[in-house]
Formats: structure tokens, sequence, C-alpha cells
């Protein structure tokens, strides 16, 4: 069989051809950066707020251009809550308030990295009060009594640590917890009769009857 001959020069493009197809068959795309909201909702942790963010009607909000810095609980957090706490925020008729606490772990107008905070002793929220940031010792940031477990989660429209305590804004300035509803009257055991008498406009039938004559115990008169 005859050989074929390639020149070096020619050998060494070969090369470096096959080198390149396999290095673009072996490179993984970049997945699509997600803004807030939707990385949020494909996070396993953060099941709860997600249910949080689409009760509040705060999703499209979220989603908007910010940039934002948002503290998000994880459902380890969440479960720290008193029990009802959740469920009592998610009714309807508490949504101002819901809409309060989560805004409340929202930062407007920068995304502010684990070492931006560094040297910065507070934030003020979207919902307008302060959170206080502290560094401890150890390295741990906390923002008031949670702790940062996971920072610096890039999304297209900020940045996202996750916290392990639910923030909690002072009660005077969120709207009250609506009473729940009044519990609905059980079912009436006092049902009508299934034929209930009719009422008729006959007249009572007359009887032309004598009435019958008084029976005595008189002795018979004796004829004469």
């Amino acid at each position: 069989m005859m050989k074929v001959m390639l020149r070096p020069h020619v050998r060494l493009f070969l090369a470096a051809a096959l080198l390149l197809t396999f290095t673009h068959q072996v490179e993984a795309k970049p997945g699509k950066v997600l803004d807030l909201a939707d990385t949020v909702a494909t996070n396993r942790i953060l099941t709860k707020l997600a249910v949080v963010i689409q009760s509040s009607d705060l999703a499209t909000f979220l989603s908007s251009k910010g940039p934002f810095t948002l503290f998000a609980p994880t459902d380890a957090a969440f479960a720290k809550l008193p029990p009802g706490t959740l469920d009592s925020l998610l009714r309807p008729e508490n949504k101002e308030r819901l809409q309060h606490i989560l805004l409340f772990h929202v930062v407007s107008g920068k995304k502010f990295s684990a070492k931006d905070m560094l040297a910065i002793t507070s934030l003020v929220s979207c919902e307008s009060s302060p959170l206080p940031l502290k560094t401890m010792k150890s390295g741990t940031q906390m923002v008031l009594k949670a702790k940062i477990i996971h920072a610096d989660i890039g999304c297209l429209n900020g940045v996202i640590h996750e916290i392990d305590t639910v923030l909690m804004p002072p009660e005077s300035t969120l709207p009250a917890v609506a009473p729940p509803a009044p519990p609905k009257p059980p079912p009436s055991t006092n049902s009508a009769p299934a034929n209930p008498p009719t009422e008729t406009n006959a007249a009572p039938v007359a009887t032309s009857a004598s009435p019958t004559p008084e029976v005595t115990n008189a002795p018979p008169v004796a004829p004469h």
C-alpha cells in the first residue's frame, strides 16, 4: 500500500483543526443569566420565597431593570417562623403586609457584593426601613439578625445573598394583620318534610242530619 506523505506544515494545520473541533465539542455553552424573580423560582432551597414573590404580586418589580440586592430567606429560614405565620401572610387580605415584608429584603440602586458590604454598616431597604450590616470576627456577615450563608449569586438585574432568617421590619411600619374570615355556618339539619301538606280552599261539608234525641229514664205515662 502506498503511503501518503504530508508536508510538515500540512500536518500541523490538520492537527490544529482537529484540536479546535474537539475544543468546540467539549465546551459547554454558558447558561442564560436570569433575573432575580426567575433565579429565585429555579432555586431548590428558595421555594417558599418564590411563593411569597408570586403572592405579593412583586414578580414584575423584581424582574425590572434594577439593579437590586436581594437578601433571600431560604426554606429553612421560613421554617423558623411561628406556626401559621406564613399561611396568614399569604391570605389575600394580608397582601399589603406581605409586600412590606418582602420589600424589606430588597435594596434598590446597586448590586452590593459581599466585599462591598464589608465597608458598609447599613443599607436602606425598598420598604424604607434600614438594614444594619455587621461582619463578625469569624468573617460571617450579618444583615439584621440573619446570617448570609451563600453570597454573590449573580443575576441579570442584581445579586442575591441567601440568609438563614426571615427579616421583619418594625411592626410600627407594617399594616395590621387582617382577622381571619368568619367560619361558614354548618348546614341546617331542620329540613322541610318531603311532602308538605297542601292547603285547600274547600269549605267544610255541611250535614243535614237531625240531632239525636236525648234518651231519658222517665217512667211511661199510664193510659186513661
